[in-house]
């Protein structure tokens, strides 16, 4: 009988979430507080694509968990709604960050998919050409990450892009999301003399609005009675203390709820949120693991090879080489840099012998990798 169940049971003892969804990034609210003029700046840039003429380019920068990716989503789910002239490609570039994994997405999106032989980059290019020729909407790109595509070949992506008025297609909207404010800086001149764009500040939330958006994500994620202002207060307050990440207070938030549901308790007490603040960091730098490409596993391997933690760079080399990997000690170099920027690990350097050398530590447990 289902009164015996031990899932019946369970729900019944616990009753922290209505809707646990609420709190995760994916989850696109109906409102978005205190970003009404970002919201405001990326509609007139690009309305006039929805009336039949042509948008800005748009550059949008900020740190992290200030609402950058959410208000984007937001944005162009509206944008979709109100017009059936265009349409939102949303690009993660963690997951596609080569200029070919880009054009091959886009072959779907113009309906001209590729074959399972698979193509090159100017083959790609050309079929994203003869889709546009025929496709009854203009493609709104937005770029999330874009430094990690642009780390590769980015300036390439963005030339063919911005070139498609040249073949006789009409000009596609590329908006890009980033943390680093010097992006347009690093653009190509041929790529930064076409790419004239809107710029759209994210600043950091306040304590008080981190408190009104945490607030309101609870009333859709919470019953009433299993979170009190004392604690959405509180991990608001931690949320400030980390850059005004949103998205820190978020993850604490549900991850508190889920603490408090394990122990059983009626609502949110305070050690259920100092227990979420502990576990919440390495539940952040994971996130970045299933997008790592072959060479960066490798070196991560390598580094948990040696320990792991405090790794002279010139061991790591060897370390390599022993472990059979073929990468040379300057790309090994460039891959370190790249993961201590996704926040993966750490570099300290050392002047204490001869010349300098980087002492290397892993963020991340070793078990990610598996």
């Amino acid at each position: 009988m289902l009164k015996d169940n031990v899932f019946a049971r369970a729900s019944k003892e616990h009753a922290i979430f209505k809707d646990e969804r609420a709190l995760s990034p994916e989850f696109l609210p109906d409102v978005l507080p205190h970003r009404d003029n970002q919201i405001q700046t990326l509609v007139y840039a690009l309305k006039p694509l929805a009336e039949g003429g042509s948008a800005s380019h748009v550059f949008v920068f900020g740190p992290p968990g200030t609402g950058k990716t959410v208000t984007l989503k937001f944005v162009m789910q509206q944008l979709k709604d109100f017009s059936a002239r265009v349409k939102p490609v949303y690009i993660n570039c963690f997951a596609l960050n080569s200029r070919q994994a880009v054009l091959a997405e886009l072959t779907r999106v113009v309906e001209r998919p590729v074959p399972a032989r698979g193509m090159s980059t100017n083959e790609l290019y050309a079929k994203v050409l003869e889709g546009m020729k025929f496709a009854p909407f203009v493609p709104v790109l937005v770029f999330d990450e874009f430094d990690q595509l642009l780390a590769n070949d980015g300036n390439e992506l963005l030339y063919d892009l911005l070139r498609l008025p040249e073949h006789g297609r009409k000009a596609v909207p590329i908006i890009l999301i980033s943390n680093d404010t010097s992006i347009p800086s690093k653009l190509d001149d041929r790529v930064r003399s076409s790419f004239s764009h809107e710029a759209v500040e994210f600043p950091q939330y306040a304590p008080q609005q981190l408190k009104d958006i945490l607030r309101e994500r609870a009333k859709i994620a919470m019953h009433p009675e299993a979170i009190s202002e004392d604690i959405i207060s509180l991990i608001a307050g931690h949320a400030a203390k980390h850059g005004g990440d949103c998205r820190k207070g978020l993850d604490a938030l549900l991850k508190a709820g889920k603490i408090a549901e394990r122990k059983n308790a009626k609502m949110v007490e305070i050690e259920h949120a100092k227990e979420a603040f502990e576990d919440r960091e390495t539940i952040a730098v994971m996130r970045a693991v299933p997008f790592l490409q072959t060479p960066h596993k490798q070196v991560l391997q390598a580094l948990f090879k040696l320990g792991g933690k405090n790794i002279p760079s010139n061991e790591l080399y060897g370390q390599m080489a022993r472990m059979g990997f073929e990468l040379s000690d300057r790309r090994v170099r460039e891959i370190v840099v790249e993961l201590e920027v996704k926040k993966l690990l750490r570099t300290e350097t050392d002047t204490s012998g001869r010349g300098r050398t980087k002492n290397i530590t892993v963020l991340l447990p070793e078990d990610a990798l598996k």
